[in-house]
């Protein structure tokens, strides 16, 4: 009997020593939010990701769930601990990870084009899908949204902007104002055995870049235009997308769009004007458009940008070969919502290809442009958005916006000071940037800028003579702030 109860305590002993030394053996490190955005929009939804570190044993070895709690910092740092928001997974505990037949992957709030397979979303499922098998109903339940695999975690936060979205949510308040702690703790039983925590504000991001993020050129040039001057660049995951280990991207669109829109009406914005197109495109259709919607285009608060020479870098001709001029994200200077970027006077390319060579190229146009008879003059240039009247913005089922008016035509009127208006002509606010690779050739469009190809009728010719600039919107209106002038000589 004492040898029974010796082996008895024995083996306790052990198993306590084998406890104690997995809780140490694991590590909990929040990945998102990231350092660089702990403030975000009063509302938002998040995710809460982060890294496990198991140190060599396996989940199957030691199953845990993670739990995420949301609370304020102010109470509990005074000891008092009231979560605002609890989300926890349930792993499998045969394998310690989140089983593969808890993820709704028939979901019909998926994008219509996405297109990933069973077992590529299974490696890292978006924690949005996570429901109770064989219950149905549980997939609206915002606590159950956590999803742990070998060496991950990923978690949905509902702050309340989708709160009417695919969710049973019933928080009697939405995150805002507010200071809060993100609690992470690694739960075996009533065990806890790691934890990390951090604060992030619910507020109003200050400063912050509105942007096309392509081509990669343009991002790179985005990206060190908001490191230099402090703006936020949102590069952590909205709630809603969620790239998967094949590169490919899963898409609740509802979900991602208002969030992202949300970021967008409030604070100061700084919105780069490059490549932005008018379908199919989350600048237009869902960042721009919510501004829109609510009459913020025109707000002091929004500034204008755009390369002073129309691009983030251009290859040019010089007597010596070639030579790479490189762009600059410039502000709109003096209230203008129009900028003439350069002149091109050399051999005509109608198709616009950024990476190919130009044979002439004006970098000042307003201080004044030459061109040889017989050549046309191609005129670079950009536009800002203008605020339409909140009838002409349509909201859309999708979380995109119809933004029914712009800036859509540019005239031209060349004038000889003695013998006055000489030609006149209207082209359309728009441009077309053609890509190529050993893959393939490809366009993207863009509404706010242009390259226009004047030709030039003969009256001009060996003239000196005023280009009159302006516009007209959609409704064929002429927009305020949009008239410019340069001299142009014809050789």
């Amino acid at each position: 009997m004492k040898k029974n109860l010796k082996i008895t305590t024995v083996s306790l002993c052990l198993l306590a020593c084998v406890f104690a030394l997995r809780a140490e053996a694991v590590t909990i490190s929040i990945l998102a939010p990231s350092a660089d955005e702990l403030v975000l929009e009063a509302g938002r939804d998040f995710y809460v990701i982060g890294r496990l570190e198991r140190e060599g044993v396996s989940s199957k070895n030691m199953p845990f769930d993670i739990r995420v709690e949301v609370a304020e910092t102010g109470l509990v740092r005074d000891g008092k601990m009231f979560p605002v928001r609890t989300v926890s997974s349930h792993v499998d505990y045969s394998s310690g990870v989140t089983p593969e037949r808890d993820i709704y992957y028939r979901y019909e709030g998926k994008a219509p084009w996405v297109d990933i397979s069973r077992e590529e979303l299974c490696r890292f499922p978006p924690p949005d899908l996570v429901y109770r098998h064989g219950d149905p109903d549980s997939f609206y339940d915002p606590s159950l949204k956590a999803v742990v695999t070998e060496d991950r975690f990923a978690v949905l936060i509902q702050g309340g902007v989708t709160k009417d979205f695919d969710t049973a949510y019933s928080y009697p308040e939405e995150l805002g104002w507010k200071l809060y702690r993100i609690i992470v703790t690694a739960v075996a039983g009533d065990k806890i055995i790691a934890r990390s925590e951090t604060d992030v504000m619910f507020g109003t991001v200050q400063e912050k870049v509105l942007a096309r993020f392509s081509p990669d050129e343009h991002m790179s040039a985005v990206i060190s235009f908001a490191e230099e001057n402090g703006f936020r660049i949102y590069r952590d995951l909205f709630p809603g997308y969620w790239p998967c280990p094949d590169g490919s991207v899963y898409e609740i669109p509802r979900r991602w769009r208002a969030n992202d829109a949300l970021e967008y009406v409030g604070g100061k914005v700084h919105a780069v004007i490059y490549n932005i197109r008018e379908k199919k495109c989350a600048t237009q259709e869902v960042e721009i458009g919510r501004m829109a919607f609510e009459g913020w285009l025109d707000s002091e608060d929004v500034t204008y940008y755009h390369y002073d020479i129309g691009e983030p870098s251009l290859k040019y001709s010089t007597w010596y070969g070639t030579d790479i001029k490189r762009g600059k994200i410039i502000i709109f200077k003096n209230g203008k919502r129009i900028a003439l970027t350069r002149a091109e006077t050399g051999r005509e390319n109608k198709d616009y290809y950024p990476e190919t060579t130009i044979d002439k190229a004006d970098w000042n146009v307003y201080d004044s442009v030459s061109v040889d008879r017989g050549r046309p003059l191609i005129l670079c240039g950009a536009v800002t958005p203008i605020q339409p009247r909140l009838s002409e913005v349509i909201p859309n089922d999708d979380g995109t916006f119809e933004v029914g008016n712009r800036i859509s035509r540019i005239r031209y009127k060349f004038v000889d000071m003695i013998a006055g208006l000489l030609y006149e002509t209207e082209k359309e606010a728009s441009l077309e940037r053609r890509y190529k690779n050993p893959d393939g050739e490809w366009s993207l469009g863009s509404i706010y800028e242009f390259r226009h190809f004047l030709d030039l009728p003969e009256i001009l010719h060996g003239r000196i003579v005023t280009v009159y600039v302006d516009t007209c919107d959609k409704n064929g209106d002429q927009v305020e702030d949009t008239s410019e002038a340069f001299y142009l000589r014809v050789r």
